[in-house]
């Protein structure tokens, strides 16, 4: 009897999971902003399964998500979740278990779903014969349709100065495509890595999630030179190059984006600034964007002057 109630207690929870992840995943095609933001969610509850039950029981789950979502939102949006979502959710799980380094896990939950979404879209797009420079066509098109309209709502007119710029626009937006790719399924990772690590250690052995100190994390020192690289390949004759040094370029400034943002938490730990004020000061630097490329060149220069002082720490501690 009490391996019954706890095998119903069990599949009774999967099946909440399940249908928690199916909720998130189509929040994004009902609720315009918000749910787009919900939907990256959607891996947790995955995770969640696969760490408490097994990798067998999390397959298990992810399968009944698919079909779920087959039914509710049809084969392609199934596919698309799976290539996305589910692949993260298993691999993170997996890396998780294995006690693997936040690094390499994040690494790890993060190329093998570019890698089965990559192929997805190569798919799709070789299937449809569609190219990126049809999408941009489209996206121009749509726009060309649009603005006018709205500026006739607003009492103006399109000139074609706005005409030349949204057009610019489009191309660099299509032309880093890849980096932005990239950057939102990093971003996924570490949101959903983050949200399952808060709530395991919560509610389950806090062993199996290794102490993550984020004011104490560096950059590898390699990266300069893939920015030195990246910045050079940028004012190539070749169009080809530029592209690349531009996408890489912006995925390094990622990076030294992310170190300038643990310097930061690390004197506004040193300084005991109250958590509410440590939000608003994350807050204030979404709102005013420009602020980040101070902190990434202020991640960049902890390179040279190290602020926190790391380089001492590790020579007491050796």
């Amino acid at each position: 009897m009490g391996d019954s109630g706890s095998g119903t207690r069990m599949s009774v929870q999967v099946l909440v999971l399940v249908a928690l992840t199916v909720t998130l995943f189509a929040a994004a095609g009902y609720v315009p902003v918000l749910g787009v933001i919900v939907s990256l969610l959607a891996p947790t509850p995955l995770i969640l399964v696969a760490l408490r039950y097994g990798l067998r029981t999390g397959l298990l789950a992810l399968g009944l998500s698919l079909l779920s979502l087959t039914l509710l939102l049809g084969g392609l949006q199934s596919i698309i979740f799976f290539a996305e979502y589910g692949v993260m959710a298993w691999t993170m799980a997996a890396a998780i278990r294995r006690r693997w380094s936040v690094e390499k896990t994040l690494l790890v939950a993060t190329a093998v779903p570019l890698v089965a979404t990559s192929l997805v879209m190569a798919g799709l797009f070789s299937s449809a014969d569609v190219s990126l420079s049809a999408v941009r066509q489209h996206f121009e098109r749509e726009l060309g349709q649009t603005l006018p309209q709205y500026f006739a709502q607003e009492g103006g007119a399109v000139d074609d100065d706005l005409r030349t710029y949204i057009q610019e626009a489009l191309t660099t937006v299509v032309h880093i495509l890849p980096a932005l790719f990239i950057i939102t399924t990093a971003a996924g990772t570490l949101v959903n890595y983050s949200v399952v690590r808060l709530l395991w250690r919560r509610m389950e052995d806090q062993a199996l999630f290794p102490d993550l100190a984020l004011s104490q994390w560096q950059a590898p020192e390699f990266c300069v030179w893939v920015l030195i690289g990246s910045g050079l390949y940028v004012f190539m004759p070749l169009p080809s190059l530029r592209l690349v040094g531009l996408n890489v370029l912006l995925l390094v400034s990622l990076v030294y984006l992310v170190q300038g943002l643990c310097v930061m938490a690390f004197y506004l730990h040193k300084a005991s600034v109250h958590p509410l004020f440590r939000s608003l000061a994350y807050l204030f630097l979404v709102i005013q964007p420009l602020l980040l490329l101070g902190v990434a060149a202020f991640g960049l220069f902890d390179l040279w002057f190290d602020f926190r002082r790391l380089s001492n720490k590790r020579e007491e501690s050796q």
